[in-house]
């Protein structure tokens, strides 16, 4: 996958060091043997220069789901170019640091009943197209991975809201045009009263701005996160 487009959607001291990054080359395995995954990048807050790493399992994840909860032709299949596999690159990245850093405050612990919830809003926003049992077969993931992808974006929302609630918070100009657009006339409807209703598409809009948020926290570190990105031979 190129990585050049990748440019423009850095800022800083971050687009620096992926220009100056080191790229490793990895030789096809043996025959007979089986690559299990795939090492994407891998980032090194300065804080804690413990590399965290993307995998190619979990990007394949993130952005079939992502495609798939936006309605996406032909979903987990359908070949994607760079205006929407770089952006989940980027995120997965930002998700590794938030989750440390929410590990270290103490905001990393995810109940049955989020991780449940979490997982019934992605299926509910995937429906009728695709459903969780097929994502998995076509990414060849298991529960257990999915579950994991659900984690990291329950603690990431929790960091984020804690620490930079700036980021995930509607405005009151974006509630009240939201209010105004056909999309969200679901969530009135179902909603007791008009302050639930207002709770509920505000709650949404904070949800579907967590991908932003992610990259924008991460762009924010600057040159205090080193970004390693790896490439195939």
């Amino acid at each position: 996958m190129p990585w050049g487009p990748a440019m423009a959607l850095l800022t800083g001291g971050l687009i620096a060091q992926l220009l100056g990054s080191e790229s490793v080359l990895r030789s096809a395995p043996p025959p007979g043997e089986a690559q299990l995954d795939s090492v994407l990048a891998s980032i090194e807050p300065e804080s804690d220069p413990t590399p965290r790493f993307v995998l190619q399992s979990d990007f394949v994840l993130l952005l079939r789901t992502e495609l798939a909860m936006r309605g996406a032709p032909d979903a987990l299949r359908a070949l994607v170019d760079d205006t929407v596999s770089l952006p989940i690159l980027e995120q997965l990245m930002a998700e590794a640091v938030v989750v440390r850093e929410a590990q270290r405050a103490g905001l990393d612990g995810v109940t049955p009943a989020e991780l449940a919830a979490a997982r019934e809003l992605v299926a509910s926003r995937m429906a009728p197209a695709v459903d969780v049992d097929a994502l998995l077969r076509e990414t060849h993931t298991s529960a257990l991975e999915f579950d994991t992808l659900l984690r990291r974006r329950v603690v990431a929302e929790r960091y984020l809201l804690s620490r930079r609630p700036e980021l995930l918070e509607p405005s009151d100009d974006d509630l009240a045009q939201a209010l105004e657009q056909e999309r969200f006339r679901p969530l009135l409807a179902g909603a007791a009263s008009p302050t639930a209703g207002r709770a509920l598409v505000r709650r949404e809009l904070l949800r579907r701005a967590l991908p932003r948020a992610l990259r924008q926290y991460l762009r924010a570190l600057g040159s205090r996160v080193r970004v390693r990105r790896f490439v195939d031979a």
